[in-house]
């Protein structure tokens, strides 16, 4: 029997990754701008290579065996390596050049950072960006992201690298309905007869904090609806389900309109932060670099 041919090239093992995440052979494909042939006989190629099968297919799925998912452990682990090399190069430069991956909130990103991302690409040719936008937390290190945004009232988890980008806005809405037909609302305090809309990643869901001159106010909070997303928390607004304490960016536009309104308007809720996380065994590599500066530079709403 002839000995299995080493694995001469990269392509293959960055596709084999991509699928894993992508869960598809197509959209990998596209991503990498292959023909979905060319990247099935790719990844036959690998499984020839390595003796084993990576992937299991049908005609409605396709799923890692267990070799697969051991196999796109270590996958991860190299390619990262081989990327921290890569980056380490470029810094020894200072033109931000390279793929950035990020994890960016899906209200964040749809409300406010995507009308700024043209700005960002003109003054970065160099620079490509991929985008997830997602409410989970990452693991920035076991899900291969340079950069992660966080909106939080507080200092994200300690074991990452964090840079403060601005604070963020933030409001007790509802719409016109459901004040309509609510009970009176004066006072903080009177928030435990309303029906209360919880986001669950603010940081702050358990007790709402309000500020007027020298006077604070905690309010315990529960409601009928925990989410961790503010763009569900629209539609519940908007269908006068409740009240809820949202960032500023997440509703602006319905405040404009008319289809949301501010309560309370006197008193000051606890703001937020939006943060920047690397990776902490990672050194900032240009193209993160730029960004967060970029970042900091845009009125943060």
């Amino acid at each position: 029997m002839s000995p299995r041919r080493p694995l001469d090239s990269l392509a293959a093992l960055r596709l084999f990754r991509l699928i894993a995440e992508q869960g598809s052979f197509s959209r990998a494909a596209e991503r990498l701008e292959l023909s979905s042939g060319a990247a099935s006989k790719q990844i036959s190629a690998l499984e020839e290579s390595l003796g084993v099968r990576l992937l299991q297919r049908s005609t409605r799925r396709l799923s890692l065996t267990e070799a697969g998912r051991l196999y796109y452990r270590h996958c991860v682990k190299a390619l990262d390596e081989l990327e921290l090399a890569e980056q380490a190069l470029q810094a020894l430069g200072d033109t931000p050049r390279g793929r950035l991956r990020m994890a960016v909130p899906i209200a964040f990103g749809q409300l406010f950072l995507q009308q700024h991302l043209p700005a960002f690409l003109r003054a970065y040719p160099e620079v490509s960006l991929d985008l997830v936008l997602s409410d989970h937390y990452v693991d920035l290190v076991e899900d291969g992201f340079d950069l992660a945004l966080r909106i939080s009232s507080g200092l994200p988890d300690s074991r990452l690298v964090a840079r403060t980008i601005g604070p963020l806005g933030r409001a007790l809405v509802a719409s016109p309905g459901y004040l309509a037909g609510a009970g009176p609302l004066e006072h903080p305090s009177d928030l435990g007869q309303h029906v209360a809309l919880i986001h669950t990643l603010s940081g702050s869901y358990a007790e709402w904090t309000f500020r007027r001159g020298g006077e604070e106010v905690r309010v315990p909070v529960r409601g009928r609806l925990s989410v961790n997303s503010s763009m569900l928390l629209r539609t519940s607004l908007l269908d006068g389900i409740g009240l809820t304490l949202t960032p500023t960016l997440a509703v602006q536009d319905l405040l404009a309109d008319g289809r949301l309104v501010e309560v309370l308007p006197d008193w000051v809720p606890q703001g937020l932060k939006l943060f920047a996380l690397l990776p902490s065994n990672r050194a900032v590599a240009p193209k993160s670099a730029a960004f967060i500066e970029f970042l900091a530079g845009l009125d943060l709403p």
